[in-house]
């Protein structure tokens, strides 16, 4: 952009898109799904657009009935830029810029915090160029503290260097929050400390704050506009463990007052007046209100029922009367404004068809296409549901109570219309008949054909003739060893894998790799050698699975990291290491492999029963529709608008499986971009950025070549999804009941038919 270009200030005009058929989790005839309970209340959006190309949605603040956002203007006669305000009304729909009175005109002024006071005044900490360089040449910046009335006129202006000159603690050079109290007195938060100032400006000293456990995670004020501090401790002094600490701020004692418990986990670093209750706290699927008397929270909303995706809310606040507005910017959607909520009976709203998806982790993918299909659709709306929690105390345990939690639900009336793969075993679930045959629904299809897909991409996830899933992109895992070693296998088998190592005892055979990491990739292909989900048959006490135990044994329990360490790169071109774990997400992500090697890569995969190629497809928006779904035209409808969505160019998350965004990817890659050189000659441009390491290894990457692309699409084609789920509770017993072999304390036999016994039972309940 150029900045000298003069910026033309615009009233903003209002535009609006009302929802009048808001989704419920209900079916068409109003009546609740077996799997969503109907809500008594809902909040109805109505979506505004800010008419004004500088808004800032992502660093918006709402106070009253105001939206306030910076911009930076050029002044064209001066030639100089300064940041001002702008105040969008949601009463009038009207936007001003409210120019605020910098000294020497605010000239490359950078606004680092601000906050809205009670009064509508602008309190502001701004980074101010010092007009003399120093010693070296080099313009130098201090930290200055303003407040601005509602008009832009400055009310006081203190320099904020001696603050932070006189702290020793250099962690505290940065300004984590700012905050302002009702009565207009000012609390500064660094790493450590909290500065305080009274409503004329001047400095009243400092609350200090035990963070060397945790951190500072929000600050603001709460109904009653007092302040108060979010702390987050992940291993408090007291023994009580991880968790958030809700603490008042003392300004006249100068300390942390009264702390509460139980405050809930967040994704915004601000505390937020509440409508009911003390605090509005959101994260990325609901919208809560905390109570300081019993030390709970409440849920208001859920984003997605209002058609929001929650991860990309910036900013919330509740109006006098009671609804709710947030800011947003969806990047994925390439979608951003406000919205304003307004409590209504459930009643008083027109209904969709609810389509659930069940998923383990959720993420932002799943949010933004299930917003982008509930604001396109006039007849279904998608809910989600979430079985990891993000309140545990042991990662384990949650990871087991949500893939059980999951398989409770696909045998009960409660069974999801649609289940997310991500970390799911598929293979297992596809043996239990949960997943319903998306072939016919193809070939009906009036979007898609069967030829517009990659068609490996279809064979892969075909289990058993049943077409499980048609993800939308695909990123590849797989193994990289030497080509002169390997002589240019596509495949192997764990006891060929063995074979290899054994072959150089003077060489490890992967870098930095554990028995945790090492038994994943040796189960990665070969869980079904060991378990026959249809028959729950079990194989753990045999001699195949002993030779795995035993091989795994020679690998460390943790690896012991020094900074001194060659690159991984540097220690397999020193015949250090064999074999390298390679993700290949693009068609640049090949080339380092291949350099590594010295231009003689061999892409052999993960060891398989069979020796067949091994590389591992890790999809992204991978669905699948369940058996026992009531509504499967609208659960394929919603993987149809996935896979024909438009993604502007960019590929996030892989390989498209759609042939023609596919093909445009590799055009892309391929492109070779031309430059002026230094004669007026037009030369190819080779440089693609770079990749180094501290110990000197570097690869600059050069424009994609075919060959490059026949070797990606080769991997595409031979890729199959993994069926084994890093959280799974096999690999939990296995890595529980191999411990005491791996310290010495039992025999591979004894811990071999201790595995079997356990696993055969898991079998046996989940089968």
């Amino acid at each position: 952009m150029n900045m000298k270009k003069k910026l033309v200030q615009r009233l903003a005009a209002l535009s609006l898109a009302v929802l009048t058929a808001l989704p419920l989790a209900g079916c068409g005839n109003g009546e609740p799904s077996g799997n969503v309970t109907q809500k008594e209340w809902i909040y109805v959006p109505e979506f505004v657009t800010i008419e004004d190309e500088e808004a800032s949605y992502y660093g918006m603040q709402l106070a009253g009935d105001s939206v306030y956002y910076t911009v930076w203007e050029w002044d064209e006669a001066a030639g100089r830029g300064y940041s001002n305000f702008r105040r969008f009304s949601l009463t009038d729909r009207q936007t001003e810029t409210i120019s605020l009175a910098w000294p020497d005109g605010g000239a490359a002024v950078n606004i680092n915090e601000f906050v809205i006071g009670s009064d509508d005044s602008i309190y502001i900490v701004a980074y101010e160029p010092v007009p003399v360089p120093d010693s070296d040449g080099i313009y130098d910046s201090v930290q200055q503290l303003y407040k601005f009335d509602a008009q832009g006129n400055m009310v006081y202006s203190e320099n904020l260097s001696k603050r932070f000159e006189e702290d020793s603690d250099e962690s505290n050079a940065y300004l984590r929050s700012l905050a302002a109290d009702s009565q207009g007195r000012l609390y500064l938060c660094s790493e450590s400390v909290i500065w305080l100032y009274d409503a004329e400006g001047k400095y009243q000293g400092e609350i200090p704050m035990d963070t060397a456990s945790g951190w500072v995670n929000g600050m603001g004020c709460s109904k009653d506009g007092k302040v108060y501090i979010n702390i987050y401790n992940y291993d408090s002094a007291d023994g009580t463990g991880s968790g958030y600490q809700l603490s008042e701020l003392d300004f006249e004692g100068k300390k942390l007052g009264n702390s509460y418990e139980n405050f809930p986990n967040t994704n915004n670093n601000m505390l937020l007046p509440g409508v009911e209750k003390d605090f509005l706290v959101y994260d990325g699927s609901a919208l809560y209100e905390y109570d300081l008397a019993t030390q709970t929270k409440e849920e208001v909303l859920e984003w997605l029922d209002s058609d929001i995706d929650g991860s990309t809310v910036s900013a919330c606040s509740a109006l006098d009367d009671g609804r709710i507005v947030a800011a947003y910017q969806d990047w994925q959607n390439d979608d951003s404004g406000v919205v304003l909520l307004t409590k209504t009976k459930s009643s008083e709203v027109a209904q969709k068809e609810t389509i659930l998806i069940g998923t383990i982790y959720g993420g932002s993918d799943l949010q933004s296409a299930a917003v982008k299909f509930n604001k396109g659709s006039d007849k279904y709306h998608i809910s989600i549901k979430r079985y990891m929690s993000d309140e545990y105390d042991d990662y384990a345990n949650a990871m087991s109570d949500a893939f059980t939690n999951m398989n409770n639900d696909l045998t009960s009336r409660n069974c999801p219309d649609i289940i997310d793969l991500v970390g799911v075993n598929i293979a297992q679930m596809a043996a239990k008949g949960v997943f319903e045959d998306l072939a016919p629904y193809l070939d009906k299809s009036t979007v898609l054909n069967r030829s517009d897909l990659v068609e490996s991409a279809l064979k892969a996830y075909t289990y058993q003739d049943v077409l499980v899933s048609i993800p939308n992109n695909m990123n590849i895992s797989t193994l990289v060893g030497s080509g002169k070693d390997l002589e240019g296998k596509q495949g192997w088998t764990v006891e060929e894998m063995i074979a290899y190592a054994d072959a150089h005892p003077d060489a490890e055979l992967f870098d930095t790799e554990t028995k945790a990491a090492m038994m994943q990739y040796l189960m990665i292909y070969n869980e079904s050698s060991f378990i026959d989900w249809t028959t729950g048959e079990c194989k753990f006490d045999t001699d195949e699975f002993k030779n795995l135990l035993n091989f795994v044994n020679r690998f460390p329990d943790e690896y012991d990291w020094r900074e001194d360490r060659p690159s991984t790169p540097t220690r397999i071109q020193n015949g250090e290491v064999l074999l390298d774990t390679v993700g290949i997400y693009d068609f640049d992500s090949i080339q380092v492999p291949i350099e590594e090697f010295k231009g003689e890569a061999c892409f052999i995969g993960f060891p398989t029963v069979d020796g067949q190629s091994g590389h591992a497809i890790m999809a992204s928006q991978a669905y699948a529709v369940t058996a026992k779904s009531k509504n499967k035209d609208g659960a394929w409808a919603f993987i149809e608008s996935i896979l024909t969505q438009e993604d502007n160019g960019r590929y996030w998350n892989g390989f498209p499986v759609v042939r023609s965004k596919l093909d445009a990817m590799i055009e892309e890659a391929m492109k070779v971009e031309y430059y002026e050189n230094e004669n007026g000659e037009m030369v190819a441009w080779e440089g693609g950025g770079s990749v180094g390491y501290e110990d000197g290894w570097s690869y600059t990457y050069h424009t994609t070549t075919q060959e490059e692309v026949d070797l990606v699409m080769g991997l595409i084609e031979a890729a199959r999804p993994v069926s084994l789920d890093y959280g799974s509770e096999i690999l939990n017993i296995i890595s529980e009941e191999a411990e005491p072999f791996y310290k010495g304390q039992k025999s591979v036999d004894e811990v071999a038919g201790i595995i079997q016994s356990r696993i055969k039972i898991y079998v046996g309940e989940n089968n």
